[in-house]
């Protein structure tokens, strides 16, 4: 007795250095990581079951509930001990998410394991398993997650190479501590085990609850949100894994949920991360907007042709797959992402700046502001070379892009008074005069630049058609005068009248120059000129009219 006793202190010692280190994340990515041989946990102890305590040890008798899909399993003593008001919760609310998840995104419903893999109890033909829980305590979970699975809110769990799985949902939504950990004691067959206590609540950081407080908003975050990977399971093997497994689930919960808001715990990370592509995330959750913005602004069914896509090509990589899909609607994918981009960059106090409806969802004025990079300081103006990774964005604050050699989508935001003025560009040249413009408005307060790449292999170009070396608008009257598109390797054009006499030499950086009226009026009376790039070569004509 003494032995088993001692026994068990060591085997929860060791769990507890091992969750010390763990954080709120979803049991299917334990479990898939755990598969691909990654972890998102570093224990400094690989524990393992040396506890004379089996699984079985820790409940007594399980019973069921069935409804007309599914089948639950629980039991009412022990550590994973639910109560009969969280079965009927439970019950309705997992016929509600299926229903939603198969009629209005167009799912497949999904395949359920024959046996349960904790209780280790037969599923009725037909029906798919939920087990009720303590995820922390789960049979093998090493083996499962590759750790304890202890800040779980739930798991799909699925056998290797099968499409078939079930679900696991926490009982209390209470995890262990990292430290002072309490523990109990439960006899079985006239033996004591020891288990540790959770005495730490799951909590709703963007409304401030407690989840074990109020389960049955913990109930539905978790169903709708473990139960979309059972479907996903349909289409994509877990061991093929993509971050959009959890990224799409992650934005479900927000569509079919859109009360509880548990999202909000990933974005404070995620926006201080501008310019990290979204499947290189720490977390992936936070890229859950992105299907937020499709489903919304796209397709209400689009998850269900992206999914379907997977199946058909199981082998490409998320922006293929997004890609073909949208090639499919006959849209731009680039166009698309940078319009995503766009809208993001009006995240928190920006989003007073446009029309609500323009918004990624009706949340973004809680969200945190994204990171800008400050372009203008004491007034010095910088000019930034943009590079960006597939599947990325940037926003910069004030100065000037210099985009030559730039491989991806470009947009502007002028902020004036209490509005906002948004400009896309489809050339350099567009670009360059809009900031040639804005910065002698004295009536604009900022700017601001998005840049964006979804996974372009296109340079934007300087010119649309045309990429003769020109002045515009020819004839000048009034407004700015520009000059492109000039060549990199030079650095000021010589401007000429019509006998050849030097008017004057200006400086360039970029592909396009622009003169303000008042220096066009300066140096030129209305007539005939002429440019070239540098001190020699061929000259183009321009005229001025006034």
């Amino acid at each position: 007795m003494i032995a088993r006793y001692i026994a068990t202190l060591l085997f929860i010692a060791m769990v507890l250095c091992t969750s010390a280190y763990s954080r709120s994340v979803c049991g299917t990515e334990l479990m898939i990581k755990n598969r691909h041989g990654q972890s998102l946990a570093k224990p400094s102890v690989q524990s393992t079951s040396i506890s004379l305590c089996n699984s079985e040890d820790l409940y007594d008798s399980v019973y069921t509930r069935t409804t007309d899909h599914f089948q639950i399993f629980y039991t009412l003593s022990g550590p994973h001990k639910t109560t009969a008001a969280f079965v009927d919760y439970l019950a309705s609310y997992v016929e509600e998410a299926r229903k939603f998840h198969t009629e209005k995104m167009g799912m497949q419903p999904p395949q359920g394991i024959s046996e349960t893999h904790h209780y280790q109890k037969p599923v009725k033909e037909g029906l798919y398993p939920v087990e009720i829980l303590d995820i922390s305590l789960v049979r093998n979970s090493h083996s499962v997650f590759g750790q304890i699975c202890n800040e779980c809110y739930g798991a799909t769990y699925s056998p290797e190479e099968n499409n078939e799985s079930e679900l696991m949902i926490e009982n209390d939504f209470r995890h262990q501590p990292s430290l002072q950990v309490a523990y109990d004691t439960i006899s079985k067959d006239n033996q004591g085990c020891v288990y540790p206590r959770p005495t730490v609540e799951f909590e709703n950081k963007a409304h401030g609850y407690s989840y074990a407080e109020h389960w049955k908003e913990g109930i539905r975050v978790t169903v709708i949100h473990e139960l979309y990977h059972a479907i996903q399971l349909g289409y994509h093997p877990f061991t093929k894994e993509t971050f959009w497994f959890e990224a799409s689930a992650s934005g479900i919960e927000e569509i079919a949920n859109p009360d509880i808001d548990d999202y909000f715990s990933y974005l404070s990370s995620m926006s201080t991360k501008v310019g990290t592509p979204l499947n290189q995330m720490g977390q992936p959750y936070g890229a859950g907007i992105l299907l937020i913005y499709l489903y919304n602004f796209v397709d209400k069914k689009i998850d269900k042709a992206i999914w379907e896509n997977y199946k058909k090509n199981p082998n490409k990589l998320f922006p293929e797959q997004l890609k073909a899909v949208i090639d499919q609607k006959k849209l731009s994918v680039d166009s698309l992402f940078q319009d995503f981009a766009t809208r993001l960059s009006f995240a928190g106090n920006r989003s007073t700046f446009i029309d609500s409806t323009e918004l990624i969802c009706k949340d973004e004025p809680r969200w945190p502001e994204f990171s800008y990079i400050q372009l203008k300081t004491n007034g010095d103006n910088k000019s930034v070379k943009p590079a960006i990774n597939d599947l990325a964005y940037k926003f910069y604050s004030n100065g000037s892009p210099i985009l030559e050699d730039f491989l991806g989508q470009v947009s502007a935001v002028a902020y004036q008074g209490k509005s906002a003025q948004i400009e896309n560009f489809k050339t350099t040249n567009d670009a360059d005069l809009f900031y040639a413009q804005a910065s002698a408005n004295s009536s604009i307060d900022s700017i601001a630049w998005i840049f964006s790449n979804f996974n372009s292999q296109e340079y934007l170009p300087t010119v649309l058609k045309d990429s003769t070396l020109r002045a515009y608008p020819v004839p000048w009257r009034e407004g700015y005068l520009c000059f492109t598109p000039l060549p990199h390797d030079k650095h000021f054009i010589e401007i000429r009248n019509r006998r050849g006499n030097l008017i004057s030499r200006e400086k360039y950086e970029g592909s396009t120059l622009c003169l303000e009226e008042s220096r066009v009026r300066e140096l030129m009376a209305p007539g005939v000129y002429r440019f070239r790039v540098g001190n020699s070569g061929k000259t183009k004509d321009f005229i001025i009219i006034y």
